[in-house]
């Protein structure tokens, strides 16, 4: 809840008029709330990705089998938003259901009042801090402070799922750091992190806020980028060889930074499993890493500067 005040999506065909849930929020204490309605799920989710909300409060019919898809759905949609389960009856069935469906709190019976309705979305969003908390800390690499495997393969499905609501691809590019053996062997293990960071910095430079970047493995780095109007996978290549080439330009440096890149694609029209594209752009960056010059930390590789598609079926470009 920001000091600006508390914004809530009711999600409810048939519930009572919004002003009479403001009062009976504000009388329980909730001050300066502000609760948008969303008639269904399907304006639920446009309302999400419009706007920023606190929480949540979705009503159930015991009688509407997807009911506890909505809040599904609901949740996928925005995992950062904890919801309310309203029930309507004295059915702890169906609250036990709605939790496992994920909502933070589940409220069973007749309409609750103010204060009833107050606790259980404070408590419903001090619980999904307290769990995305806990989340963070185990979805996050040490080092770099990127995503870790566990982490990527978490929210990387949530992005494909976004993609397949959007009708949009999803560039999957798999980075390599060239050398970090030779670097750890040369200069010790402390200079090797130091590559590592920097190469974690680089990547955070070249791509977008709302693109996944992860750490998956030693000196093996991932970035699942949804693909918008302009931005084709020459522009990422382009924009990382710019980014790498001014840092290697530094003065005083005690090696070159050196990477391989594989680019293979997520297409909605002909999905593919995430575990398949990790494994194509896995392999085309070693194809790309077999076509260099023996590399040491003091030479850097060109790096490709034009990729050709092959098509379909998620499968990726193939490098020329």
């Amino acid at each position: 809840m920001s000091a600006s005040g508390t914004k809530i999506l009711l999600v409810a065909e048939h519930e009572p008029g919004v002003p009479e849930l403001i009062r009976a929020l504000t009388e329980g204490g909730l001050a300066a709330v502000d609760v948008v309605r969303a008639i269904d799920v399907a304006e639920g989710l446009r309302l999400l990705s419009d706007a920023r909300f606190d929480a949540m409060l979705v009503s159930l019919s015991p009688n509407d089998p997807a009911a506890l898809d909505a809040i599904t759905r609901l949740r996928d949609h925005a995992t950062d938003v904890p919801i309310v389960a309203l029930t309507g009856t004295e059915d702890d069935a169906l609250a036990v259901r709605a939790i496992k469906a994920g909502a933070q709190e589940c409220i069973a019976g007749m309409r609750p009042n103010g204060p009833m309705l107050v606790r259980a979305i404070r408590y419903a969003i001090e619980r999904h801090q307290l769990q995305m908390a806990l989340r963070a800390m185990a979805l996050v690499d040490d080092l770099t402070s990127l995503y870790n495997r566990r982490g990527f393969q978490t929210l990387a499905r949530q992005h494909m799922k976004m993609a397949d609501r959007m009708r949009k691809r999803v560039s999957h590019i798999f980075v390599d750091l060239d050398g970090l053996k030779e670097i750890n062997d040369s200069l010790g293990h402390r200079e090797g992190d130091l590559a590592l960071i920097e190469t974690a910095d680089l990547l955070r430079e070249t791509f977008r806020e709302s693109d996944i970047i992860a750490r998956i493995g030693g000196d093996e780095f991932v970035v699942l980028a949804l693909e918008t109007v302009g931005l084709a996978q020459e522009h990422w290549v382009t924009r990382l060889q710019e980014n790498l080439t001014r840092r290697n330009d530094r003065p005083g440096r005690r090696y070159r930074l050196a990477l391989s890149m594989g680019i293979a694609y997520y297409d909605p029209d002909f999905p593919c499993p995430l575990d398949d594209l990790l494994d194509r752009a896995d392999a085309l960056m070693y194809e790309q890493k077999r076509t260099k010059r023996p590399s040491s930390p003091g030479g850097t590789p060109a790096m490709p500067t034009r990729y050709s598609a092959s098509g379909s079926r998620g499968v990726a470009p193939r490098a020329d």
